[in-house]
């Protein structure tokens, strides 16, 4: 997906991305490239539902909180961040339909992790375009596994089992089991 340049701007501006802001380690309210307020409302409806990614800016400053110097990926490099335009591309809805839960939800965990990833990158690149726009991908696909896991569940109980993945985020260290849920992705169909 190509952001337009509002939207870049509205990341910084909305209430919506406060809790991920803060929890970025290169930079504080007072030091973000952009200031001032604008109502959640203006947000775009593809990032919806907004209580989803603050819940996730949470966990992820939760985590950094625990351990700022983490380098502990369960997806290890299928995580790293997407700095191009042309990777921002939107999951295929129709393949999203085609997996199980538990593909689901690995992906749910990538996305978190690559915003993880996001939040700890070097100040060189915090705050500008290509920065923004991984924020903004990871979160719109973020959003996406939501509304395919709320098409199957409902609204509640798709809210809790993503509750429940953000607590085990937030808690997640490193052990020689967890690289095996990194070999997960070579079986998913390509969704980007």
């Amino acid at each position: 997906m190509l952001f337009r340049p509002m939207t870049l701007v509205d990341f910084w501006l909305m209430p919506w991305s406060r809790p991920f802001r803060r929890a970025c380690l290169w930079f504080t309210e007072e030091t973000q490239p952009l200031r001032g307020r604008k109502d959640d409302t203006e947000a775009p409806r593809w990032l919806r539902p907004l209580m989803l990614q603050r819940w996730v800016g949470q966990a992820i400053a939760a985590r950094l909180a625990a351990n700022p110097d983490t380098e502990a990926y369960r997806c290890e490099r299928s995580s790293e961040p997407r700095w191009a335009a042309a990777d921002w591309a939107s999951y295929d809805r129709r393949l999203l339909r085609l997996l199980r839960e538990e593909r689901l939800l690995w992906l749910f965990w990538l996305e978190v992790e690559r915003l993880l990833r996001v939040a700890q990158e070097h100040p060189s690149l915090v705050g500008g375009t290509d920065w923004t726009g991984a924020v903004l991908c990871a979160s719109e696909h973020l959003a996406q596994v939501y509304a395919e896991l709320k098409r199957r569940q409902k609204a509640m109980p798709a809210r809790a089992l993503l509750r429940a993945e953000l607590r085990r985020f937030a808690a997640w260290e490193s052990s020689g089991a967890a690289a095996a849920p990194a070999r997960e992705e070579a079986a998913l169909p390509a969704l980007c």
